[in-house]
């Protein structure tokens, strides 16, 4: 990330500061990767609350605390309403000022793979970032954004859900450039009780378009009837195995050779 003084962190958190308006210049919720500069977020869950490892993360090192409540500390800290929240707003602000091109991709499954397939390109003449180890929640995607650098030019984010509202909280935070709805099955189904309440949920990356934005979508989903409001006035891509009309990406095919070596042919339409 950029170096950013405290009392710019507690303006984008609406929090409150107490000590010295310090520059830190990485921020972490682990206490086990502090290094120098660092902003330690006391996260809170349902099975678990980071305020209880605060003594340990100023014993390794960190030089400023952002947290929920009074603290004793002997160094400075930022009282916020809520830490996830906080950790969500300083994500947003960064992506903001770098102000990169991000694709977010959700879908019921394949997101990984379409994930790691297009970072791998992309990073072979850009800098950029992109989700790892499955970090795709409310606490993995500021986690991935906070990693942004002026040098990047790209963000490939990854966008999960267990339950109704995640996808739009977490790509308000991303803002995506470009959304692409992988596809909807039966994933999650206890969380949205039906395929209409997933596709329902995923469709919400659809609102958070930074400007305009890009869509792409899979044309064989069915689905898309009730998307069309979400992407009108975009610019839209459509991919299938099955249809010609309007798609740009027309086959995938995966020839799998010995176990260990995947063939991807993708064929492209030039319209």
């Amino acid at each position: 990330m950029i170096p950013i003084s405290l009392k710019k962190i507690a303006s984008i958190t609406n929090g409150l500061l107490f000590g010295k308006n310090i520059i830190i210049d990485n921020i972490i919720t682990n206490t086990k990767n502090i290094v120098p500069n660092s902003l330690f977020i006391a996260l809170k869950g349902k099975k678990f609350d980071a305020h209880s490892f605060i003594k340990e993360a100023i014993k390794n090192g960190c030089s400023a605390i952002i947290a929920d409540r009074q603290i004793i500390s002997c160094i400075s800290y930022v009282i916020v309403e809520d830490t996830t929240i906080a950790l969500g707003q300083i994500a947003a602000w960064l992506r903001n000022i770098i102000d990169p091109k991000i694709l977010a991709i959700t879908g019921s499954c394949g997101k990984t793979s379409v994930k790691e397939m297009t970072a791998s390109i992309l990073k072979k003449k850009h800098n950029i970032i992109y989700t790892t180890n499955n970090e795709n929640n409310h606490i993995g995607v500021p986690i991935t954004l906070l990693k942004l650098k002026k040098i990047d030019k790209y963000g490939i984010i990854e966008l999960g859900s267990n339950n109704p509202g995640e996808i739009h909280y977490i790509s308000k935070i991303a803002q995506p450039n470009i959304a692409l709805i992988n596809n909807i099955y039966y994933s999650h189904l206890e969380g949205f009780k039906s395929l209409l309440g997933i596709s329902k949920e995923k469709s919400e990356i659809l609102s958070c378009l930074k400007n305009k934005g890009t869509v792409i979508i899979n044309l064989d989903s069915h689905h898309l009837s009730q998307w069309r409001k979400k992407i009108q006035n975009k610019k839209i891509f459509y991919f299938s195995v099955k249809k010609k009309k309007k798609v740009i990406f027309l086959l995938l095919i995966l020839k799998f050779m010995q176990i260990k070596h995947v063939l991807l042919c993708i064929h492209h339409l030039v319209q």
